[in-house]
């Protein structure tokens, strides 16, 4: 037993069957046991004609005319169109192709079985040899990794038919090799019957000519013609082949569908504003800008869902007016300091549940921000995306350390406490902290230490210095006094972190410290 196992790396297989225009998109299914005879033989003359005698290959390939047994991959049929340029270099001379071709897995290999062949030691290790110096199999896009083995357990699923036999699933023929002895009856025929078979007209130089096809004189020279030469000599099938019926499955081409669940588009979650002015703000008035973001983008999504409401995701507050249910997840506003010059240079804006098509709208047609002391504020968008996008310390890649991850971080602007302090040490600041960063599925910390100012530009800044009551109040807010942290985490967690009063207008956000 002789089994070739054949995988095709590209996932494809281009071949024309014999008597088949290239535009009629026929793909060859097995391929056929005449192209793998001269797929061997051509590499042969290729790679290992020095090393190689020819006796020795052709005795191989002779003892591998019988038609094998095939086991089919699943496979699918598809093919391009596009059209190739003729003799004009500039291509005005365009002929639409038809390029056909059979889609299978490179790890499904086909396999090809030759049961009744036993080959010497010496000689399936020449046709090893043979084997992995093929490089492709029909077209030469069409490549392949093959190994020979004398063992296979598999199930056959495409068999050539015999008289007699009820023929299961689709009928296809495929060119096969005649064996020695036959193709000796064969040449041993009537020469002027067989050139009356064969013969055809055969254009010239200007003339249109007949003759008799020149007959190799045994199977090993019909099996080194080239097509193009045989065509032109007339010959309708080549000499030395004989057509085989093979039977294939009625379902090798049929593509199973598996039924996936909806993948919704991934929303971004992260709007990157550039702030510009003569005179930017300064890393105090956070809150300030906080809330003139919200102002600005609540006025420029009013509408934009057909009601007179700002949408949800930047307002916070339902379509009746009510506050949204869930876990924070409408917009952070978080003006950052990004260069550590004490000046606001950027705002991020971040939403859990990503921001839709609407919402993308919105944030686009922000352009200006009113500021404090008749100094406007231009701003820019340029980036959404998602934190991890965002995350880092590089500001030259457009980075924030906003959204990087560290195991230590600490605050940038005031944690202002929601709950009054009791003097039983109950909702302490640390502790009020520790509760809010639950809340916020962070891993507990195991050391908080307290801070009571941030740095910038070699300055201390204390948190008495921030604003820290909104305009028109709003919220819930214990004690306007600020605090501060430094938090190490057992592990590294992932920005933005923004906690206590008016966290979503940029109070109580942490900066993670790079280690």
């Amino acid at each position: 037993m002789i089994v070739l196992k054949i995988r095709f790396t590209a996932g494809r297989y281009h071949a024309t069957p014999w008597s088949r225009h290239v535009n009629e998109g026929a793909v060859e299914w097995p391929p056929s046991p005449w192209r793998i005879l001269r797929a061997l033989i051509a590499v042969w003359h290729r790679k290992f004609s020095n090393e190689i005698s020819g006796p020795l290959v052709r005795g191989v390939i002779e003892q591998l005319t019988e038609p094998p047994l095939f086991h089919l991959p699943k496979a699918a049929l598809g093919h391009t169109r596009h059209f190739m340029p003729q003799k004009d270099p500039l291509g005005k001379d365009k002929t639409k192709v038809f390029d056909a071709f059979v889609s299978v897995s490179p790890d499904d290999p086909l396999t090809a079985v030759w049961l009744d062949v036993e080959l010497s030691e010496e000689n399936r290790l020449l046709l090893a040899r043979l084997v992995s110096g093929l490089g492709y199999l029909g077209r030469a896009e069409s490549w392949v990794n093959m190994e020979i083995s004398d063992q296979w357990d598999g199930i056959y699923n495409c068999e050539p038919i015999k008289d007699g036999d009820n023929v299961e699933g689709e009928l296809v023929r495929a060119l096969a090799a005649l064996n020695p002895e036959m193709y000796m009856e064969w040449m041993n025929r009537s020469v002027a019957q067989v050139a009356g078979q064969a013969s055809s007209r055969i254009k010239g130089r200007g003339k249109i000519k007949t003759g008799t096809p020149p007959i190799p004189p045994d199977l090993w020279t019909a099996l080194h013609a080239e097509t193009s030469d045989l065509q032109k000599q007339g010959w309708s099938s080549a000499p030395g082949s004989r057509w085989v019926d093979y039977a294939r499955p009625g379902d090798s081409f049929q593509v199973t569908y598996k039924r996936r669940a909806r993948i919704e588009k991934m929303l971004p979650t992260v709007a990157r504003f550039v702030l510009s002015s003569a005179v930017l703000p300064r890393l105090t008035d956070t809150l300030f800008i906080g809330e003139r973001m919200r102002q600005a983008l609540m006025a420029r999504s009013r509408g934009l869902d057909g009601s007179e409401h700002a949408l949800p995701v930047f307002s916070g507050k339902a379509l009746d007016g009510s506050a949204l249910t869930g876990d924070h997840v409408h917009a952070f506003y978080l003006p950052a300091d990004d260069n550590g010059d004490g000046k606001l240079d950027h705002i991020t804006i971040y939403a859990s549940k990503g921001f839709d098509l609407t919402a993308q709208i919105a944030l686009n047609s922000v352009r200006k921000l009113w500021g404090s002391g008749g100094h406007d504020i231009d701003t820019v968008l340029v980036g959404l995306g998602d934190a991890e996008g965002y995350g880092g310390f590089d500001l030259r890649d457009g980075q924030t350390p906003q959204l990087a991850s560290s195991r230590i971080w600490m605050s940038r602007t005031p944690y202002l406490l929601t709950r009054h302090p009791k003097k039983n040490g109950k909702d302490s600041p640390e502790a009020q902290l520790r509760v809010e960063l639950a809340r916020r599925r962070f891993p507990d910390p195991t050391k908080v230490d307290p801070l009571d100012h941030t740095m910038s530009s070699g300055k201390k800044i204390r948190w008495l210095e921030f604003r820290r009551i909104r305009k028109g109040g709003g919220g819930r807010l214990a004690n306007p006094s600020g605090y501060g942290f430094r938090i190490e985490f057992p592990q590294e967690v992932s920005g933005p972190m923004a906690l206590g009063y008016s966290c979503h207008f940029g109070l109580g956000q942490f900066i993670p410290v790079e280690e």
